[in-house]
């Protein structure tokens, strides 16, 4: 058929459902769910005019085979589209992280232009969540702008006020408002990741012990990590780095913080000590909770307070 919609979708097009729809013109019926959902991405495969064709003309409609319901195609009829918007179908080369939620890929490439001032925690989370296999970042500026998005002051969630049971407490964090209850600030007035953080950098804080939160670590090779809390040994001059870990349990996580371990290990930085510094990991509880007087204990060990 010629061009559909506003998009001008043409057969071979790879293209997105953009509402969900009962569509009961479906081919074959037997089996078919006759039902289209929202962000369900599919190909153009007709009409097509071959030597069956029984109607005079050209074909007019178009006919979708969708990836979660393979086998089966829909036909979408040209009178669906128009040049005022609300085309049940668009063009899907390149999708928004918006319109990726719910759908899985085997390979992902995500661009991340600069500025992007759309861009929160939470949708940078979805963007890196797509693939099954990896995933491809295409980013514009420096690095560790893209790894701030990943800190409370990014979060969208942290800055509503929706709390319909209890009155909303806002606080201002870098020239933004943010829910009181959920975000986590330490007593010197840093916004950190976890409530266990918290604790940590408030205790060094009452210990008098001066900190730097994920200041970068770099290596010689140019790679570089970033440790929860860096601290350094007046009298001596070593470095100190802490780890919490809070997910072990978590299998993702876990794999990810033993190459992290692997890495320090090559910096010659380990919980024995070594020519890099020390490595000191505190752990949650298996219930969830957090010992400070243990890990307290251990600072003043190592420091000698």
């Amino acid at each position: 058929p010629k061009p559909v919609g506003r998009q001008g979708i043409i057969y071979g097009d790879k293209i997105i459902n953009v509402a969900n729809k009962e569509r009961k013109y479906i081919y074959p019926r037997e089996g078919g769910l006759e039902y289209v959902a929202n962000g369900e991405i599919g190909v153009v495969i007709g009409e097509y005019k071959g030597r069956n064709w029984s109607r005079k003309g050209l074909p007019r409609n178009l006919e979708v085979e969708f990836s979660t319901q393979t086998g089966f195609s829909y036909k979408f009829y040209r009178n669906e589209f128009s040049e005022e918007g609300n085309d049940p179908l668009e063009l899907a080369y390149a999708l928004t992280i918006h319109k990726a939620q719910g759908s899985e890929f085997d390979l992902t490439f995500v661009i991340i232009p600069d500025p992007c001032f759309l861009l929160s925690r939470e949708l940078i989370y979805t963007a890196l969540t797509r693939h099954r296999q990896k995933v491809v970042i295409f980013h514009q500026g420096d690095i560790q702008d893209l790894k701030s998005l990943s800190s409370g002051q990014k979060s969208e969630i942290a800055s509503r006020m929706t709390n319909i049971f209890i009155e909303p407490c806002p606080v201002e964090f870098e020239g933004r408002l943010f829910e009181d209850r959920l975000i986590h600030r330490t007593r010197r007035g840093e916004a950190v990741r976890s409530k266990s953080e918290v604790i940590i950098a408030d205790l060094l804080y009452g210990l008098g012990i001066d900190y730097q939160y994920e200041h970068k670590l770099s290596a010689p090779d140019g790679s570089f990590r970033y440790p929860d809390f860096t601290i350094e040994d007046s009298d001596t001059g070593e470095q100190i780095f802490i780890e919490h870990l809070g997910m072990l349990h978590v299998p993702t996580y876990k794999r990810t913080w033993d190459k992290k371990v692997e890495w320090y290990r090559a910096q010659s930085i380990s919980e024995e000590g070594g020519d890099g510094g020390l490595l000191l990991v505190t752990r949650d509880e298996p219930n969830g909770g957090i010992d400070s007087r243990r890990i307290e204990q251990r600072i003043r060990e190592i420091l000698g307070l």
